[in-house]
C-alpha cells in the first residue's frame, strides 16, 4: 500500500487504537493499572482498531483494484492524473526488480532436480519458453528504459495468476506469446501506435 494516496490518513486512526489497546493492555498485565473499566476500555479500543484497520485496508484495496482496471485498458502513454500514483508504483525500479528476480526464480526451480521430500514445481511451459522467460526478465531489469504501467500489469498477472500460460502445465506456445504480447505492452512506442 506504500505510495497510495491517503493511506496514512486512513490508517491512523487504527494504528492509534490499537497502540492504545496494546499500551493499555500492557499496564494491566503489569498491574500498574488495576480495573474491570480499564480492561473492557482495552477491549473495546481493540475491537474498535481491528475494525477500522480492517476497513481502511478494504478502502485502499478498492481504489487499488479500480487504478489497476484503468491501467488495464488504458491506451497510448497518457496516465490519468488520479491513477498516476500506481502508475509510479508498478513502473518503479523496485517493483521491476522484484518481478524479474521472481521469473529467474521461476526458471531456477523448473530445471531444479528433486531432493529429498522437496519436489520442484512442475513448470513444463517455463522448461520449453526458457529464453523468452529469461528475456522478459532481462527487459524488466533495465530500468534505464522507460515501461508502461499496462505492460506492468500484464506481467504481474503472468507471474501470479496461477491460470496464466506461466503456471500451465501442458507445453505450447501460449507462454510464448503471452511474453511476446506483453514485451510489446512494456514498451512505450508500441502503446502509442496501438492507440492510433
Amino acid at each position: 500500500m506504500r505510495g497510495t494516496p491517503e493511506a496514512e490518513r486512513l490508517l491512523a486512526i487504527p494504528v492509534a487504537l490499537l497502540a492504545l489497546a496494546a499500551g493499555g493492555g500492557a499496564a494491566i498485565a503489569a498491574g500498574l493499572v488495576p480495573g474491570r473499566w480499564l480492561g473492557l476500555a482495552v477491549v473495546v479500543a481493540g475491537v474498535a482498531g481491528v475494525y477500522e484497520l480492517v476497513r481502511a485496508l478494504r478502502i485502499l484495496s478498492r481504489r487499488r483494484r479500480a487504478a489497476d482496471a484503468w491501467l488495464r485498458t488504458a491506451t497510448g502513454g497518457f496516465v490519468a492524473p488520479s491513477y498516476a500514483w500506481r502508475a509510479r508504483q508498478l513502473t518503479s525500479a523496485r517493483e521491476r526488480r522484484t518481478l524479474a528476480r521472481t521469473l529467474r526464480l521461476l526458471v531456477r526451480e523448473a530445471f531444479e532436480r528433486p531432493v529429498g521430500r522437496r519436489r520442484p514445481l512442475p513448470l513444463p511451459a517455463v522448461r520449453e519458453h526458457r529464453d523468452e522467460v529469461l528475456l522478459l526478465a532481462r527487459r524488466l531489469e533495465r530500468v534505464e528504459e522507460p515501461v508502461t504501467p499496462a505492460g506492468m500489469l500484464r506481467v504481474v498477472e503472468l507471474v501470479t495468476d496461477g491460470a496464466s500460460p506461466l503456471w500451465t502445465t501442458v507445453q505450447d506456445d501460449a507462454l510464448a506469446d503471452a511474453i511476446a504480447t506483453t514485451l510489446d505492452l512494456l514498451r512505450p512506442d508500441v502503446r502509442e501506435t496501438h492507440a492510433a
